[in-house]
């Protein structure tokens, strides 16, 4: 294994995009657990705006992931999308340094967060074209190891982002994340797309190559999966797993939205400790997908995603019931298994639904997820408001719920026909 990460670094750029996916990664991880935050905090916004200003930016990510990828599948050209998503979003961090009015928030969510939304997918379809690698296994190889590199990001760039918080406040942490996106963008500018590389290659082909926000860690193989015999109602399978995996998606990003205002004005924690939180649970995620993705093609996807949803709806029950801080750490170990098991067996469990389209599959998991992110922004903001902080964990952990009857899939019919004639056979004994 050693010789292996050896012979990567060996790679001409490899080096450079593992510097650049550094820069990004801090960038985001300074940012996301404390938008919630700044929103409240400082923008004033009440729980409504807040959603409204978090679904914009998802949205508008949304939008221009799509069309970057379209444009970049069609022309093979992805710096130059990137060095323009790396730029909107270093501005868009810059002027939130100075901006505190709801409107211009949201203009600026709009233009220029949600255009640099797309910087994610762009930075692994330019490391694709970027790396000249022949052997695919290689390539595999490499741009899971960039991956890695991502999430180890999100181990310590919490931490590190609440100690410059608390000591130059937001004014410091956003011109933090602009300087960083600047630095990912310097690095790219010096680079070029390879001849060797693979500028059309479709996403989510190779093991822990990321098409998201999802980490997704998926088997390699050229075997043709085999349609599922006898089963009748192979849409209707699809369709109960793609609503099951858009609730837990919706969950999880609801939870991204509330977990830190919860802590903070909730629980009257600090914003330590939402950084200790969010680094133990992308410090246990990755040893998770690790294992899960080398074994993810022996093992039962459909009863690891309903364990999956059974696990969330304990996770959230425990957030709401929880009187410290102390006990809210070790829970994140539970959201880490979420995490771990959507992002590794979630994508391929559509595919084997879908054989003969494993493209449409793809897409339909990331839609899924994306629709959740879109939804979760609004939803939380109305819930709070509502409910409140206890009452929002109960409603997700509901969600999740309905998640798991729906990876489970009990005889509902069948419980149904039995319950009459129990009653029936109740009323002529009378």
């Amino acid at each position: 294994m050693n010789t292996r990460f050896i012979s990567l670094a060996r790679i001409p750029f490899f080096l450079p995009l593992a510097g650049a996916i550094l820069m990004l990664g801090v960038a985001l991880s300074f940012t996301a657990p404390y938008l919630s935050l700044f929103s409240v905090e400082q923008a004033d916004m009440t729980p409504l705006q807040l959603g409204v200003f978090m679904t914009v930016i998802a949205a508008s990510g949304v939008v221009a992931s799509a069309l970057a990828g379209k444009w970049s599948d069609k022309h093979g050209h992805h710096r130059e999308l990137l060095l323009g998503a790396l730029i909107a979003s270093a501005i868009g961090f810059l002027l939130m340094c100075f901006l505190r009015n709801f409107v211009s928030l949201v203009v600026v969510g709009i233009a220029f967060l949600g255009a640099g939304g797309s910087a994610m997918s762009l930075v692994f379809s330019f490391a694709r074209s970027a790396l000249p690698v022949d052997d695919a296994a290689e390539r595999s190889f490499a741009l899971a190891t960039l991956r890695t590199v991502l999430s180890m990001a999100w181990v310590f760039g919490p931490s590190v982002g609440a100690l410059v918080l608390a000591g130059a406040g937001f004014y410091g942490l956003f011109l933090f994340a602009a300087a960083c996106f600047a630095a990912c963008g310097a690095i790219v500018w010096r680079m070029h797309d390879s001849p060797k590389g693979d500028p059309h290659s479709a996403p989510a082909h190779y093991a822990g190559d990321p098409s998201s926000l999802l980490e997704v860690t998926t088997p390699e193989t050229e075997e043709v999966i085999a349609p599922h015999e006898g089963a009748p109602h192979t849409r209707a399978e699809i369709w109960r797993a793609t609503i099951a995996l858009t609730l837990i998606g919706l969950a999880a990003s609801a939870t991204m939205i509330v977990l830190p205002l919860y802590v903070v004005h909730g629980m009257h924690g600090s914003r330590i400790d939402v950084s200790v939180m969010l680094g133990l649970g992308a410090l246990l995620e990755i040893p998770m997908m690790l294992v899960l993705g080398a074994r993810g093609s022996r093992l039962n996807k459909q009863r690891w995603l309903a364990s999956c949803a059974a696990v969330h709806v304990v996770y959230f029950i425990a957030v709401a019931a929880s009187q410290s801080v102390q006990f809210l750490i070790p829970m994140q170990a539970f959201n880490a298994f979420v995490v771990s098991v959507t992002s590794c067996l979630g994508m391929t469990y559509i595919q084997d639904l879908m054989p003969r389209t494993p493209g449409a599959a793809t897409a339909l998991f990331f839609n899924a997820s994306r629709v959740g992110s879109i939804l979760s922004g609004v939803l939380s903001g109305v819930l709070v408001a509502a409910l409140g902080y206890r009452g929002t964990f109960l409603i997700c952990g509901c969600l999740t719920l309905g998640a798991l009857v729906l990876f489970s899939n009990p005889p509902f019919k069948l419980i149904a026909l039995r319950m009459i004639a129990w009653v029936r056979a109740r009323r002529q004994a009378a």
